[in-house]
């Protein structure tokens, strides 16, 4: 399991975070990766491998903010941008991307509507797995290198991974799929 964003979710319901191996009950504990925030989410939204974390101010979403586990503060921060123009963003957390294809389709369409075609995966590692949750207006934020020796949050914006950048590539995704949009000012 990957760690969820230190903003959380607004409830903390469950014990403290426990790693999942895909087979059964949760067997011990989870580390944060490489001085990523962590703070433990809801277990039994996480154990589905992917929910909804941040739903859209003002109705149904324009966007769709995908975020790996450890990204979500991104994703919630590009949210807070988007909102701020007027744009419905919704983030969904995915910190087990396996997990949630394994979910049934009413509840993967509860979670990523298809009816959404604009949509940003945001992952810190390969965005080639992700592809799959895009569509065909969807676009990917990711991190396809590693090994450099630098600090986790240094790497990230050395390489552009930012909620400015997210939200620039959710603004090109809505575009691709065909919503228009005049910025609220």
């Amino acid at each position: 399991m990957r760690p969820t964003p230190s903003t959380g979710p607004v409830a903390d319901t469950g014990p403290a975070p426990v790693a999942d191996t895909g087979t059964g009950p949760a067997t011990g504990p989870v580390p944060g990766r490489c001085g990523a925030p962590y703070e433990p989410g809801d277990p039994v939204r996480s154990h589905r491998g992917g929910y909804v974390l941040a739903e859209a101010d003002g109705g149904a979403p324009h966007v769709l903010l995908i975020a790996g586990g450890g990204e979500a503060d991104i994703a919630l921060d590009a949210r807070a941008i988007l909102q701020r123009e007027g744009i419905a963003a919704r983030v969904v957390a995915m910190p087990r991307l396996e997990r949630f294809r394994q979910q049934p389709a009413a509840y993967r369409e509860q979670v990523l509507p298809g009816r959404v075609r604009a949509r940003v995966s945001v992952t810190a590692g390969a965005a080639l797995g992700w592809y799959e949750l895009l569509g065909d207006a969807g676009m990917p934020v990711g991190l396809d290198r590693s090994g450099t020796g630098t600090p986790y949050t240094a790497l990230l914006r050395q390489h552009g991974f930012t909620a400015e950048r997210v939200a620039a590539t959710a603004r090109a995704s809505l575009a691709r799929a065909g919503h228009r949009h005049r910025e609220h000012v």
